[in-house]
């Protein structure tokens, strides 16, 4: 998944091709708003982190980004409609951040998932993969961030990028528990999403200037019975490899996680552009949507049902079977360790 600038930046290259005046209003009049909703679910994996992280609740995330999308989204856009008009014009805005979230997500992703690695059947010490991840995202957003605003993470007031009233958190956050349950089986109630809202903010800060962060993070993952060494410590900002094509600048073939038969030669921004041209295009026929002038099933069709993890429609849990990590001193470094390990599970089998 992209990282909180990457998303921040997206909603304001969305928001420089809106050009119908009602629909750019909405965002505008609740320009805050807007920016929330453009995290959409990921701070769900941010609850207690790092140290009390609970699974039940951050696994939400992952739930919400891989299936039943249309149905959730659908579900959220009908609610809103039925709500009061002071409420209304607070989830309005959230909702069409959250939808730059979703094509940013479905046009990136992709990509990230076929440059960092994942479990594939059989696959071991898959929580390496996580950190890759963590390690690759945040320096992707990094790297977006000094492209497009020429700014560093230092430079950046999370507050003024990630933050709503309490009372306007607590409106959002009543989306959550009302049709989790229902959609995805998932409970939990308005505080705990609250909480974890409010621990991003915490985090986001924390991982830009770490202070003791620094050093408890990496001996409580050292010690830790539960947590995969380097899955939080990773995430700092300013841990970039020159010797890694992050954005692949360089044009070189990557395949789809899930088929490699067609290479893709796109590079990040390409992607990027992409899902910005997705995201406005959508944004803007929702509006049109919450004004009257398309009927719910044309919005429906409209939503799609596209998996933020593959991009395409796929109603399934993802099981992709192709990727080249670019982490290859780190995948050097337990090379041992994996054929080990591979020996002592084939024996087994």
């Amino acid at each position: 998944m992209p990282g909180i600038f990457t998303h921040y930046i997206a909603g304001h290259k969305v928001l420089d091709k809106i050009t119908d005046p009602a629909v750019k209003s909405i965002v505008e009049n609740n320009e805050r708003i807007f920016e929330f909703g453009l995290q959409g679910p990921d701070f769900f994996k941010y609850y207690k982190a790092p140290f009390k992280s609970d699974d039940a609740v951050t696994r939400i995330c992952m739930a919400l980004r891989e299936r039943t999308i249309n149905e959730w989204l659908f579900t959220v856009y009908r609610y809103i409609k039925q709500q009061s008009e002071e409420d209304a014009a607070i989830l309005r805005p959230y909702f069409l951040g959250y939808l730059v979230y979703y094509r940013v997500n479905c046009a990136l992703n992709p990509y990230i998932s076929y440059r960092c690695g994942f479990q594939t059947p059989g696959a071991d010490l898959p929580e390496r993969f996580e950190v890759y991840r963590n390690m690759f995202t945040t320096a992707l957003d990094e790297l977006f961030l000094k492209h497009y605003l020429n700014k560093t993470p230092a430079e950046m007031d999370i507050d003024k990028i990630f933050w709503v009233t309490y009372a306007e958190l607590l409106e959002i956050t009543r989306l959550y528990p009302l049709h989790l349950k229902r959609i995805l089986g998932r409970e939990i109630s308005r505080e705990d999403a609250i909480k974890a809202a409010q621990d991003m903010n915490r985090l986001a800060k924390k991982r830009i200037r770490p202070g003791m962060l620094s050093l408890t993070v990496p001996v409580y993952e050292t010690f830790s019975k539960t947590v995969y060494k380097g899955t939080y410590s990773s995430s700092r900002y300013g841990k970039i490899s020159p010797s890694i094509d992050y954005l692949n600048e360089e044009h070189k073939e990557w395949f789809l996680p899930w088929d490699n038969r067609t290479p893709q030669t796109e590079s990040a921004y390409e992607l990027f552009e992409k899902g910005i041209d997705d995201a406005a295009a959508l944004i803007e026929k929702v509006a049109h949507g919450f004004g009257g002038e398309l009927g719910d099933l044309q919005v429906q069709e409209i939503l799609g049902n596209d998996s933020m993890l593959t991009g395409v429609a796929w109603n399934a849990p993802f099981l992709p079977r192709y990727y080249d990590c670019v982490y290859k001193q780190e995948e050097a470094k337990i090379a041992k360790k994996l054929k080990k390990l591979e020996e002592i599970r084939l024996k087994n089998e």
